[in-house]
């Protein structure tokens, strides 16, 4: 039986695709390819980080806490991926790229039951936070909708209002 809880985290992701979107809405490409200040990420960077590694689509990180017993997830934090080809995107393909990727893990996450959210997995980065170093599936999928992706749509908006965009 699909929990109330996953449900829950499927309408968050959701909901944060609805406010990228609407942070995005109206910046050109060429405004999202400035950076806001030296060392900050541009609006294309945000966007390239949230879509991430080509080839690593989110799902499957969180099949393994089905898949196997406690996997050893590494998840390096900071980078980009702001590849060449990413960098000649438009701001509507990467938001497509992301907004694609993010669907399908709401409607993998709406569809778990509460035993499934409630598997663990080793997450090293996760070891010096609330999470701790063994969160659960329902705990990784909450702390990157509400936190990551979060701060991500927040560093478009701070980066469009101090380009004037």
């Amino acid at each position: 039986m699909v929990s109330q809880a996953a449900t829950s985290l499927r309408d968050a992701v959701d909901q944060k695709m609805r406010e990228l979107e609407e942070a995005v809405t109206g910046l050109s490409d060429e405004s999202a390819a400035r950076r806001p200040a030296d060392g900050e990420w541009c609006a294309k960077e945000v966007l390239s980080h949230l879509l991430g590694e080509e080839g690593q689509g989110a799902v499957g990180r969180f099949r393994r806490f089905l898949d196997e017993d406690q996997p050893l997830i590494g998840i390096v934090s900071g980078l980009p991926y702001y590849t060449p080809q990413r960098q000649s995107m438009t701001v509507a393909d990467l938001l497509a790229g992301v907004r694609a990727q993010y669907l399908e893990v709401g409607h993998y996450l709406g569809g778990l039951n509460d035993e499934q959210l409630a598997r663990k997995a080793r997450i090293p980065l996760f070891k010096d936070t609330p999470l701790t170093e063994y969160p659960t599936l329902a705990q990784t999928a909450g702390a990157l909708v509400s936190f990551h992706v979060t701060d991500h749509i927040n560093q478009i908006r701070t980066a469009r209002e101090r380009i004037g965009a």
